[in-house]
């Protein structure tokens, strides 16, 4: 007789999100600074959260007039208005790795010897050795 499992049901089966801020864009001006800078605050009060896209309205309220709020599956991003490129955007810490405007990219291949454009410097006596051998 083949005994079925009982299973128990999982109230949430999705992990808590960890909500993060990267700006994007250097700032305008002071009180572009200030309004994301107390937005940063804010989401980092609330970082474990269930839904991150449940921050849109604070972002909107928190930012004001002249600036585009959007969510996408997972995250919330923002405009100025007007413009195409991202200004920043909310995002959970544990899937992504967004960087602020002021960051050194990621997209720089370490310094090793094995890089062609960094190579290690070979001491004259080593040379010296080598070229007489041969």
């Amino acid at each position: 007789m083949t005994q079925f499992l009982k299973s128990i049901p999982l109230a949430n089966p999705f992990p808590p999100q960890q909500a993060y801020l990267a700006i994007e864009q250097k700032p305008a001006d002071a009180a572009e600074k200030r309004r994301l800078e107390a937005l940063r605050r804010h989401v980092q009060a609330h970082s474990h959260t269930v839904d991150l896209r449940g921050l849109a309205g604070a972002v909107k309220k928190l930012l004001g007039a002249g600036y585009e709020v959007g969510c996408g599956s997972a995250h919330v991003w923002v405009l100025r208005a007007g413009e195409t490129e991202r200004l920043a955007i909310v995002a959970d810490r544990l899937t992504t790795a967004y960087r602020d405007w002021f960051e050194p990219s990621r997209e720089q291949p370490p310094a090793t010897s094995r890089s062609p454009h960094r190579r290690l410097a070979i001491p004259a006596a080593t040379l010296a050795s080598a070229a007489g051998a041969s």
